[in-house]
């Protein structure tokens, strides 16, 4: 994005008066079911096995929380409602993100969202593209994924994608997507929607695991551990994720008995720096007070 342009979508979207909070935010990704979805115990546990992300206590048993549970954690404020758009498990995860992101759309009118996070990628060598890659360059690479999709590849669905992401920015709604986690020789191809802020590592450690490139427009944390925190007697009473002190993840959710007071090892990944950028994006200087009500969790209506 060129600096005028990403200048030109800060100011647009600089933190609001008082009167106009809470922040509407869509996310589309992968949450954890309700109970009543699970055909059987063993089915809740081999599901939190294939997707679950975080083991706090190590004892090999994951936390209830899948990809999209802590990308809205990181996300979390007080003064921001999220609006869950899951990605099931019944089909291909780049349809379903079509599907949602079309409904985002059509809800729009009654519905409207300030903001849409898409911490996913459709990634591809950067090399396929030429080097290196330019911003002013965006059509010309959709119009490889298109040559692509006629050719028989499946990349119309990141085609789809990429339509509706752009239909969002035209519409004033601020859209964050990920750099990628393929390493510095591939590229996010979200990122040539036009509009969307893309959003990459800012640890050096990290940069031959996360993508960085001209597409990119921020760099925010993306290596996050969980801090036990305990009440004012000393008990546990949950870990933050997110470093503002308060119990994202409540002790009831941690499925063993031991509690450290760090979880290993640490989540890491451009997934998990466009939240936190996101946040500051939409609140400013105010993301970062503590405030331990973590905001409104509204699920999509199906």
């Amino acid at each position: 994005m060129p600096a005028i342009l990403l200048i030109l979508v800060l100011c647009l979207i600089s933190p609001p008066a008082a009167s106009s909070l809470p922040r509407r935010v869509a996310i589309v990704d992968r949450f954890f079911p309700p109970t009543e979805l699970f055909a059987s115990e063993r089915d809740r546990e081999v599901q939190l096995w294939l997707y679950g992300l975080l083991d706090v206590d190590s004892d090999r048993r994951k936390e209830p929380y899948f990809h999209g549970d802590l990308v809205r954690l990181i996300a979390s404020h007080p003064d921001l409602v999220f609006f869950n758009y899951p990605i099931g498990f019944d089909m291909h995860p780049l349809d379903a993100i079509v599907l949602n992101l079309r409904e985002i759309r059509a809800r729009f009118p009654e519905q409207p969202v300030d903001a849409v996070l898409l911490a996913w990628e459709s990634s591809t060598l950067i090399s396929a593209f030429g080097k290196p890659l330019r911003t002013d360059e965006r059509e010309d690479y959709k119009s490889k994924l298109r040559t692509w999709a006629e050719e028989g590849g499946d990349w119309y669905r990141t085609l789809a994608i990429i339509e509706e992401l752009e239909y969002l920015t035209s519409q004033g709604v601020l859209v964050v997507t990920i750099a990628g986690n393929g390493g510095r020789g591939t590229v996010n191809t979200f990122s040539f929607a036009s509009g969307v802020v893309t959003v990459g590592a800012k640890e050096e450690e990290l940069s031959d695991f996360v993508s960085n490139n001209a597409l990119v427009d921020l760099h925010e944390q993306a290596a996050y551990f969980a801090y036990r925190v305990d009440d004012a007697q000393g008990v546990a009473a949950g870990y933050d994720l997110n470093g503002d002190g308060c119990a994202d993840i409540p002790i009831s959710a941690v499925s063993g008995r031991q509690y450290p007071k760090r979880s290993w090892p640490p989540l890491k990944g451009s997934s998990f720096a466009a939240p936190m950028a996101l946040k500051k994006l939409l609140l400013g200087g105010a993301a970062s007070a503590r405030n331990c009500t973590n905001g409104i969790d509204v699920p999509a209506a199906r």
